[in-house]
């Protein structure tokens, strides 16, 4: 983790109903400097790489092919998805059991597709309780409120037989070697109506919708919910480069979320110190956004697996042609004392909090999930954004 981590910003005393219900980042956190046409696809030479740069000049011709129409198979999926904005169609409708399911899944998908086509965003302003957090937003890329207690309670009543039933799936392993896919659940709206119940009545209440609908665009709703357990057998992201030897990557998991259109809430369900994985942003990355032909070339690598830092994957990635070499999950490729790596360490805001904060980001910006070195962390990840479902 940076050097940050060791500072105290655990938000403490936020009232929803004071004027200063919302966390501003610590004093010390520089704001990200976007410079013109820069991103992931700039920062990093992998023919120079020491990780890749043996990779891509070995590639031979028939591996080139290979990689490159594995791409193009993902590329064409990501077009679909995000022509539909497949995350943004709600889980129980992206599940479909039945053809009556299959088409309410059209259905939604042909709706969002229809709207993305013919809209364009529009000027909403936010009533006075969502103003702070249509502010924060656009400012920062991330705000931090405290939830009034009342809220925190329903929700947590709501979500705890989910959390139980993930933490029966987890098990009482304490050796390392989980995979992501472990450490979150899906609530599904059909199921499990208190929760989203719940999450909605605060996200109107605080003024906190209100405010997202105005940064979007258009009117915003609850999508997803997910509760989410991580402990120190989470070490998805520590092992980089399995087969190298160790070695220091200060902004390891740090990425971006080419899907674009949402905006995350992740509410803390326990309390989030430094050892216990903290969620952090790099306050003011979220205005380097780049093409939909960028987002789709990265999202199709994270897709399709070439991102990974697997040995395989690197192969693969490092056959592709230099302008599709580019990532979402970037961070661990980013070489420790380098500009660029320096330039967001600056301005990461490490979210320490207690248990009824709620951290809200633009999922374009820079962000990580810290590592837990104790204890454990519960959370709710919910999606928040423009469907017509």
């Amino acid at each position: 983790m940076a050097k940050m981590a060791t500072q105290n910003n655990i938000a403490t005393g936020i009232s929803s109903t004071s004027s200063d219900w919302l966390v501003p980042p610590p004093a010390y956190v520089q704001r990200f400097a976007v410079w013109p046409d820069e991103g992931p696809g700039t920062w990093i030479s992998y023919d120079k790489h020491p990780a890749y740069a043996s990779l891509v000049a070995s590639a031979s011709i028939s591996t080139k092919v290979a990689a490159l129409a594995g791409f193009t198979k993902y590329f064409a999926l990501i077009l679909c998805k995000r022509l539909i904005s497949y995350e943004l169609i709600p889980a129980h409708l992206r599940r479909p059991r039945s053809l009556r399911g299959l088409w309410r899944f059209f259905r939604t998908g042909l709706a969002n597709a229809t709207h993305k086509l013919i809209r364009t965003a529009q000027q909403q302003n936010a009533a006075s309780g969502g103003a702070p957090v249509q502010a924060a937003l656009g400012r920062d890329g991330v705000c931090v409120a405290r939830i009034d207690a009342e809220s925190v309670d329903r929700i947590q009543k709501a979500v705890r037989p989910l959390i139980e039933q993930l933490r029966q799936a987890r098990g009482s392993r304490t050796s390392r070697g989980r995979d992501f896919s472990e450490s979150r659940g899906t609530a599904l709206r059909t199921a499990h109506g208190d929760l989203f119940a719940a999450v909605e009545g605060m996200l109107q209440r605080s003024g906190i919708l209100d405010g997202c609908s105005a940064y979007i665009g258009h009117p915003a709703q609850l999508v997803d919910c997910n509760p989410q357990i991580n402990d120190p057998s989470d070490d998805f992201w520590q092992c980089i480069f399995p087969d190298r030897a160790a070695e220091l990557r200060p902004a390891a998991y740090f990425h971006r979320d080419a899907s674009g259109g949402d905006i995350k809430a992740i509410i803390y369900l326990s309390d989030v110190g430094p050892n216990n994985g903290p969620f952090s942003y790099a306050i003011g990355s979220h205005h380097g956004r780049g093409s939909n032909l960028i987002d789709w070339i990265e999202e199709t690598n994270d897709q399709s697996g070439y991102s990974s830092t697997q040995a395989a994957a690197r192969r693969r990635f490092s056959a592709l042609p230099a302008v599709l070499r580019r990532k979402c999950a970037f961070g661990n490729d980013l070489l420790p004392g380098t500009e660029i790596t320096e330039r967001i360490l600056q301005s990461e805001w490490i979210i320490e909090a207690s248990q009824g904060h709620i951290v809200l980001f633009d999922t374009k910006g820079f962000h990580r999930g810290g590592m837990i070195t104790e204890g454990e962390r519960v959370v709710l990840t919910c999606v928040i954004g423009s469907s017509h479902h």
